[in-house]
């Protein structure tokens, strides 16, 4: 267990939650965390909610209170989780929430946009293929590089763009598409400027909340995208997905245990509706991750929205 990864331990973690075994999993966070500090609001998190689910209301407000003195902040919106219902209301945690807004308040004032370039071999054309690849909510720019490496590999240039939506430090969300198109504005442009792009060969992807994101600006001709590469998908309101052109090939990635899978179908459903073309590729024995063999994904994307 001690060489254990942050992604063992959270996949750990969450077998263990999902289990309801909610002092073993705390146990688990609190024998492991300070090996992560760059992840210490996320971990400093989970103990409050799994101490609020063990009925332990005192030790959520010291955990909250030692978070806070370290220099932590929560966006307003994590306080929402259900797995703080019992803790929500308590005089104590409210005041403590009000000072984590404030703290957030003033970082996210300061948060300036950030990027992953990926830079394949120079094109025989002169002009780069472009993929715009979107983390998920609570990423970064970090968080998906190594599987959009085939991407570089087949020549394509990628642009991992992180959001300038802070949900705690060193993660990050899509909640608010207006903001994520002026970022993603933002970040195409800088793109055009430092390389030479080939417009008909512009894709963008992205990871759970990321591919819902990706989907709104392909959607809304924000991006000359001609094709759309999504893995988990999720966005919060499907019907938002509306269709301006019908020219946009959307290539779904889906795991039949992904506990997003219902509404990625719901997703699929709306673009049908708008008469875009769609292919979906099923693993049954995949939850809400990237496939082991995602290279063999992405061929079939490409083949799928460019040929």
């Amino acid at each position: 267990m001690e060489s254990m990864t942050f992604r063992e331990l959270t996949d750990r973690m969450m077998l263990l939650y999902t289990e309801r075994e909610f002092a073993e999993a705390l146990q688990l966070v609190q024998q492991h965390a300070d090996r992560f500090p760059d992840q210490s609001a996320r971990t400093t998190f989970w103990k409050m909610c799994l101490l609020s689910l063990s009925g332990r209301p005192a030790e959520v407000i010291s955990v909250f209170q030692k978070g806070l003195d370290a220099g932590l902040w929560w966006a307003a919106s994590q306080f929402g989780d259900p797995d703080l219902d019992a803790v929500r209301e308590l005089p104590e945690f409210q005041q403590l929430m009000a000072v984590s807004q404030e703290k957030y308040a003033e970082a996210r004032s300061l948060i300036p946009r950030d990027r992953i370039l990926l830079l394949p071999d120079p094109p025989a054309s002169g002009k780069y293929p472009l993929l715009i690849a979107l983390h998920g909510r609570n990423g970064n720019k970090e968080s998906d590089p190594e599987h959009w490496e085939v991407a570089r590999q087949r020549g394509w240039l990628v642009l991992c763009p992180q959001s300038t939506q802070p949900l705690y430090p060193g993660a990050y969300c899509w909640d608010d598409p207006t903001l994520g198109l002026a970022d993603l504005s933002f970040y195409y442009e800088q793109v055009l400027q430092e390389y030479q792009v080939d417009p008909q060969r512009v894709i963008i992807a992205g990871f759970s909340q990321g591919s819902g994101m990706a989907l709104y600006a392909a959607l809304k001709s924000n991006l000359p995208a001609r094709g759309y590469i999504g893995i988990g998908t999720w966005w919060a309101d499907a019907s938002e997905l509306v269709c301006e052109r019908k020219d946009l090939r959307a290539y779904f990635v889906t795991g039949e245990k992904d506990h997003t899978l219902e509404r990625a179908r719901e997703i699929q459903d709306t673009l049908r509706k708008n008469n875009v073309q769609i292919a979906e590729e099923v693993h049954p024995d995949l939850g809400h991750a990237f496939p082991a063999d995602f290279a063999a994904s992405f061929d079939q994307a490409i083949k799928f929205i460019l040929e």
